[in-house]
């Protein structure tokens, strides 16, 4: 099962990188992500407004 938040950030691979590889990678990022309130939110707005100033997203 591909939580709903993996298959989101799944969108943003670039490259020829193995799925289920970075499947795995995107799941243990989301799961420690989850941790801190509000760094999945702010992951996801980086990714989609490329070049614009956004928070930092420590990973935990």
């Amino acid at each position: 099962f591909t939580s709903p938040a993996v298959k989101r950030l799944l969108g943003w691979k670039q490259g020829d990188e193995e799925e289920k590889w970075a499947e795995k990678a995107v799941d243990a990022l989301v799961k420690k992500l989850k941790k801190k309130k509000g760094a999945m939110e702010e992951l996801e707005k980086a990714l989609s407004s490329p070049g614009q100033p956004s928070k930092c997203v420590t990973i935990p």
